[in-house]
């Protein structure tokens, strides 16, 4: 019982879930799947109708007139039946492709440090799985909750309409076999035998289904093996390539191979099983429908009933039959989808942490930087000073200076592991300075940007602006401070304005310049649309690739573009060819402007520009200082990375 009322709970939940994705939907499922039910109801009964004037001798008017009576009735229900299901075809069609941003929309909002988690990777490919092999999760939901009203109309208007037959009293007299047929008893009898059929049914039909879904989750790790193989390198032109280069073609037929007839084998499973239930449901029915046609034949013999009643009783046994395991087994669909719902509940009832104002001055939940402290006079006072730091017409530079950054004892290790990436970090740097953060790859050069732009929160000690805890900042105002470059940045199969202004709409002007000032002045020159080109070939057929290295300029001009007084480049130029590098820190000052800038690299002499360098190694700040200071300390970690790569330095710069 306590299974059960779980069960009803998230179902409950689901169809909720369903409404708010596509409202109405499941009100017009509702009313189609009533005349859907109704519909061969009102056949059957005007035929009976239509039959019994027959047989009674009426007047060809009376006749005709039921004739059209039962056109018209049965056209109406079937029209309007139709234009619901037409309607309700639509509403699916959106509510598929909402489903889709439900999942994206919480991928996108998640705190980063979520999206990064093993245990967020593990349930969207969960989700993927169930929908992948068994169609099952919230898109299964509209059509098992269908299939479950429209079956249980089917019930209710079955037992209404054969209800007089097990209810009626013989007035004549009978003798023999038609004796005990006329009878209360015989009437029981036949009850009894509807119902065991419907309850043989609707257990065979939840022994099958049940057994299918067992058959489908042994599929599932080959069916998402074999769907990675094919989205991301058989029916992907961006690994064709090196599939011909190294004649991969044999090795991917034989794992998808594997993998297929690991499906193969599920598929032969489930015929085996359909036919095996299929076989006993169909000899329960067959022996059923015998006993119905012997004993509603026998009472239309007695005089009982009427031929057109007989039509009328037998459809609807037939119905009753049918109705009641379909309604069993959609109920039965709808609990075992539970196992995918659970998921995909957890999956968007996981936190949204940091959207939240949670510093020392309590949680205002994270409506923005003016709403929530409008009435604390500290908080007036720190909406002057974010909002000085945000681009405007005055002078970015002055303004900057103004400003400073600390890290107070910072530590961060990432959520159930207990390795930290960051231990004990205290720094200060101000606005307007250029900082170069340094070190071997995993030493925490890359964490700590994280943190100051607020993709994760400190598990230990505090980041605070102008004194204040960057909490107590609003999460969309405060990023608006800074434009960075990722290592793994994402371009994306847009057109050139649009990745440049991360949005639709784009300037074209202004793109230009600060494509020309990243460096990619000569190649948007050749570009067939100029910045209107689309990149990359997903979408559109004259799409351009691009290199890596033009990719990467493409990347800094989008930070360019978003104008913030901080930007922050990690690796910026570690695809760039030597004289392109050379290019960017040569004309780094007049590129990055008066802006702050940090930046991370494991090239030492691309960081001798900058006014401050920071060594990280295992996770702590080691050093600090000029290059020259740096460098003269021979036993430090900086002057053995230097060493190790002066051998690669020419004339003072990176050649790599």
């Amino acid at each position: 019982m306590k299974k059960w009322k779980e069960d009803i709970k998230i179902i409950i939940r689901t169809l909720k879930m369903v409404h708010k994705v596509s409202p109405g939907i499941l009100g017009m499922m509702l009313l189609q799947a009533a005349f859907t039910s109704l519909s061969p109801f009102v056949t059957m009964y005007m035929s009976s109708v239509l039959i019994d004037g027959i047989e009674a001798k009426m007047e060809l008017r009376q006749l005709l007139f039921l004739a059209a009576v039962t056109v018209t009735v049965t056209l109406l229900v079937h029209l309007l039946g139709s234009l619901f299901r037409h309607y309700v075809n639509y509403l699916w069609s959106r509510f598929w492709a909402k489903c889709d941003m439900v999942l994206s929309s919480k991928m996108m909002e998640m705190d980063y440090v979520d999206v990064e988690s093993a245990r967020i990777h593990r349930l969207r490919q969960q989700i993927e799985d169930f929908s992948n092999t068994g169609g099952e999760g919230i898109g299964n939901v509209p059509y098992q909750f269908r299939e479950l009203v429209e079956r249980g109309f089917t019930v209710i208007f079955s037992v209404f309409f054969v209800l007089s037959l097990f209810t009626a009293r013989f007035q004549g007299e009978a003798s023999g076999i038609l004796a005990f047929v006329v009878s209360p008893a015989a009437a029981v009898l036949l009850a009894a035998a509807v119902l065991t059929n419907a309850f043989a049914g609707m257990t065979f039909g939840r022994k099958m289904m049940e057994k299918s879904h067992v058959l489908m989750r042994q599929a599932t790790e080959a069916n998402r093996i074999y769907m990675y193989y094919l989205e991301n390198h058989i029916m992907t032109y961006h690994t064709g390539k090196d599939v011909r280069i190294y004649n991969q073609k044999g090795l991917l037929q034989e794992e998808t191979g594997v993998m297929l007839d690991a499906g193969v084998r599920m598929v032969n499973g489930q015929v085996r099983n359909e036919a095996k239930y299929s076989g006993a449901v169909a000899f329960s029915t067959v022996a059923l429908s015998a006993l119905v046609y012997l004993f509603v034949g026998l009472r239309a013999l007695a005089g009982m009933i009427g031929v057109g009643e007989l039509v009328l009783y037998i459809g609807s046994i037939s119905k009753f039959t049918d109705g009641f395991t379909g309604f069993v087994m959609a109920l039965t669909q709808l609990r075992t989808n539970n196992d995918a719902m659970r998921v995909y509940f957890e999956f968007l009832d996981t936190p949204v942490r940091m959207g939240e104002i949670t510093g020392r001055r309590g949680t205002t939940g994270g409506r923005g930087i003016t709403e929530g402290r409008e009435t604390t006079e500290g908080r007036e006072i720190i909406v002057c000073r974010i909002e000085n730091v945000i681009p405007c017409d005055c002078d970015t530079r002055q303004v900057a200076l103004q400003h400073e950054v600390e890290f107070r004892d910072v530590s961060f290790r990432y959520p159930d592991t207990e390795n930290w990436t960051l231990r004990h970090l205290s720094m200060k740097f101000r606005a307007g300075e250029r900082l170069a953060v340094v070190g071997r790859n995993g030493s925490g050069k890359t964490t700590f940007i994280k943190l100051l732009c607020r993709l994760y929160d400190p598990t230990e000690g505090s980041i605070l602006l102008d004194g204040v805890d960057i909490r107590d900042y609003g999460m969309e105002e405060y990023r608006k401070l800074f434009s960075v470059v990722f290592q793994d940045y994402q371009l994306f199969s847009f057109s050139l304005a649009q990745n440049v202004a991360a949005r639709t709409e784009a300037e074209p002007g202004r793109a230009a310049e600060c494509l020309q000032r990243a460096g990619f002045g000569e190649r948007l020159a050749k570009m067939p649309s100029g910045i209107r080109t689309c990149l990359y070939r997903d979408f559109e057929e004259t799409g351009v690739e691009i290199s890596g290295g033009e990719a990467q300029k493409i990347a800094l001009a989008r930070a360019l573009y978003k104008d913030a007084p901080i930007i922050i480049l990690d690796e910026p130029t570690a695809a760039l060819d030597p004289v392109a590098e050379y290019e960017i820190y040569s004309r780094f000052n007049e590129i990055i402007g008066d802006k702050t800038a940090i930046y991370i690299s494991h090239r030492l002499s691309s960081c001798r520009f900058c006014d401050d360098i920071a060594v990280f190694h295992m996770g702590e700040l080691v050093q600090r200082g000029s290059h020259s200071e740096l460098v003269a300390y021979a036993e430090g970690v900086y002057c053995e990375l230097w060493n190790a790569q002066a051998q690669h330095y020419a004339d003072g710069h990176a050649h790599l």
